[in-house]
């Protein structure tokens, strides 16, 4: 998929640009193995050698300059050039190059290089890559996003459920009630018993000297124990004793 996609921005984003060399002197025939280079901003894009008299280049939107030389034992013999404007990626040229003789200044010597083969060298459009890596990596974010959503989506699911507990063991809540209780404990279960097994959870702190809180914690151990039940009645707690058997 992410192939395909960057196959389609590629080319939606080149343009075509083609067309045929000619010698100044000889209009009718092609003009084989000049070496043609298509430029942007004093930078070459592209270039290739003409084996055949023609050229072809896929560029994107942009102002380009086209120029094509022709060697003959390596040294400039002709020379041309053309300025192209690439409005879009539709707008495709058809751009003929005429060489002409170059004046004293450019006189050029090329070097031992042979120019009897079409020569497969480019130099890269870094345009087109650097959109090319921005659309890959914007739909590899996409997908990395999508696959991170679903395993938090599957961790918070799985945190949510209800933790059960274990089931009580018969008989758990019978021996926490034959534990011997503490003094503290047994003193305000021997005061609800004395004022015969029901009373309320205030006169019960008239009895003590522990204080609010602390009677509340006993009350609330001692129910724990299954000692006592505490019915909430009004503003007031009414205590009754579970008599032990």
């Amino acid at each position: 998929m992410i192939i395909l996609v960057i196959s389609l921005v590629f080319s939606a984003q080149a343009a075509k640009v083609y067309g045929t060399i000619y010698e100044w002197s000889e209009l009718e025939k092609p003009l084989k193995n000049a070496i043609v280079e298509v430029g942007e901003n004093s930078t070459r894009v592209q270039y290739k050698v003409s084996g055949d008299g023609t050229y072809f280049f896929d560029v994107s939107p942009g102002n380009y300059i086209i120029k094509a030389k022709y060697y003959s034992n390596n040294i400039l013999e002709m020379s041309g050039e053309e300025k192209l404007l690439v409005s879009n990626p539709d707008d495709s040229k058809n751009l003929d190059l005429i060489l002409f003789p170059p004046i004293d200044s450019e006189y050029e010597y090329f070097g031992d290089i042979n120019l009897t083969r079409e020569l497969d060298t480019k130099q890269a459009d870094y345009t087109n890559y650097i959109i090319i890596f921005l659309v890959a990596l914007i739909i590899i974010s996409i997908i990395s996003f999508f696959i991170w959503t679903k395993k938090r989506k599957k961790a918070i699911s799985k945190t949510d459920e209800p933790v059960s507990l274990p089931p009580e063991k018969s008989g758990e809540k019978e021996e926490r009630k034959n534990i011997e209780l503490p003094d503290d404990l047994k003193e305000l279960y021997d005061i609800i018993l004395k004022k015969g097994g029901r009373t309320t959870q205030k006169d019960i702190r008239k009895e003590v000297i522990y204080g609010e809180a602390k009677v509340s914690l006993m009350i609330a151990d001692l129910e724990d124990r299954g000692l006592i039940k505490k019915i909430k009645k009004g503003r007031s707690n009414i205590i009754i004793a579970e008599i032990k058997k």
